[in-house]
């Protein structure tokens, strides 16, 4: 799956980029190459001002006055970048599942060229979203009579023992009345074929898919608490999307094409586990009826990978009040606000 989108700024940036700016996305197949030429943007004071009265005004106890006499002084770029890999894996486990019959199609024959597990075909829509599912394996189907019933779909009645009649006592007389679990025939439905005389046995798939994220944001050390880039939006620089991504190469920040490297044979490690040398040629078959409990180990397979690195806006702005520096963050495409310190607060009073 390939998405082109146009270039994008936010709105209130200053884009001061020099050169060509190639916005990177993979084609099925393909290994990610990247090569930037992205010079820093840098956020305008008038927007710097704006931002920061909206952040004080949406603070309890922070006067305005600040934010509105405040004298910038500097500020600086200091964007960095955020790695992310998505893998949408898959886990399988199998069970014999007994039903009662309910005339489904069964052709015993069949039962002798059963596809194994992790061959069988399971569609999943949407992708990278957690989901559960239950499956049949096909021509794993067997009908037996209920061992219960004897295949007659009616078993004693467990209130009247088969009499069809209680007793119980009214103040001093003791009466016989006609059960009411069976109404007198003394034979009651049975529970394990509901009354159909005949049980299904097949093997089931539990399948369980996963969105397992990996996620890195490079920290050049700013003071800034880059837990908050994750409520935040970035310029997205590379989008690949494949059935297993290969490790981004070249990338003007070499530090991503190492993390990019390790997630990916950390998550083709930890997600393709179990028996699945069948699964690529989907052609080998086991049998049903010579093995009818056969045992099969858990699998987990990746289904779909996901990688983007974004270029994540930070600002650092300083500015003087009242003779004194202070400083703050503006940080990502939504223009948030962080400051650890604010140098005038009131008292909130709760009427």
């Amino acid at each position: 799956m390939t998405q082109i989108p146009g270039s994008f700024a936010p709105p209130l940036y200053e884009d001061v980029t020099s050169g060509e700016v190639n916005q990177f996305r993979s084609h099925e197949g393909e290994q990610p190459t990247s090569q930037r030429n992205w010079s820093a943007t840098a956020i305008s004071e008038d927007v710097a001002k704006e931002v920061f009265a909206q952040y004080a005004a949406s603070q309890c106890c922070y006067s305005k006055d600040p934010a509105k006499e405040m004298v910038i002084s500097d500020s600086k770029s200091l964007n960095t970048y955020r790695y992310r890999l998505e893998t949408f894996s898959e886990s399988r486990t199998c069970k014999w599942k007994t039903v009662p019959y309910r005339d489904e199609p069964v052709d015993p024959s069949l039962r002798a060229h059963a596809p194994y597990p992790w061959d069988v075909q399971v569609e999943v829509s949407p992708m990278f979203k957690e989901q559960k599912k239950k499956v049949m394996v096909p021509r794993t189907s067997s009908v037996k009579v209920c061992g219960r019933c004897h295949g007659r779909g009616k078993v004693t009645c467990g209130h009247c023992h088969g009499s069809g009649r209680v007793d119980s006592t009214i103040g001093d007389q003791q009466t016989t009345s006609m059960c009411s679990s069976c109404g007198g025939s003394g034979r009651t439905r049975c529970s394990t074929c509901a009354g159909k005389g005949k049980l299904l046995t097949y093997l089931q798939i539990k399948i369980k898919w996963k969105n397992n994220i990996f996620e890195y944001v490079m920290d050049h050390g700013s003071g800034f608490p880059i837990k908050h880039f994750d409520k935040v939006c970035g310029q997205e620089m590379l989008f690949d999307e494949q059935r297993m991504v290969s490790p981004v190469r070249n990338f003007s920040e070499n530090i991503l094409n190492e993390v990019s490297r390790r997630a990916v044979e950390q998550h083709r490690a930890q997600f393709i586990t179990g028996r699945q040398e069948h699964h690529e040629h989907g052609t080998a078959t086991w049998n049903a009826i010579e093995h009818p409990q056969a045992r099969f180990e858990p699998t987990m397979s990746i289904r779909r990978q996901k990688q983007t690195i974004e270029l994540l806006y930070l600002t650092r702005v300083e500015y003087e009040w009242h003779g004194k520096h202070y400083s703050y963050f503006v940080y990502g495409n939504e223009q948030k606000v962080y400051s650890e310190y604010y140098p005038k607060r009131g008292c909130c009073s709760v009427m």
